[in-house]
């Protein structure tokens, strides 16, 4: 997980790549962010905002934020034993999700690693 960079073109056009039955088909889904503790509020702000411009771009009609603090994480995640926590409810295409995965898994050279891991439930 890294410190978001996608460009919103580059998201709608992964997208268009996407079945159209997987764009087309809106679900209910809830994640969970992990994000390294100690971090400035305003840097991890703007990273739950390009969370929010990614689902956006991919058709979500719903985004909520529940930003749960510093807590202690079950084991070590990279070295880190707590984490900033974000519980994030959205409805999207099926699609979307995906797309989102494939952005945050994709190596970033260069840029301080925020998020530590995601997990996305679909509800």
């Amino acid at each position: 997980m890294r410190h978001l960079g996608a460009s919103s073109a580059a998201l709608r056009a992964r997208m268009g790549s996407l079945p159209s039955d997987e764009q087309a088909a809106p679900a209910r889904y809830e994640a969970v962010f992990l994000m390294k503790p100690g971090v400035e509020d305003t840097v991890r702000a703007a990273e739950v905002d390009k969370l929010r411009s990614m689902f956006e771009n991919g058709g979500a009609t719903e985004f909520e934020v529940t930003d749960r603090g510093v807590v202690q994480n079950a084991y070590e995640i990279k070295g880190f034993a707590d984490s900033h926590q974000y519980m994030i409810n959205v409805q999207c295409p099926r699609g979307t999700v995906k797309v989102v995965q494939d952005t945050l898994a994709q190596p970033v050279i260069g840029a301080e690693e925020i998020i530590l891991r995601y997990m996305f439930f679909k509800e």
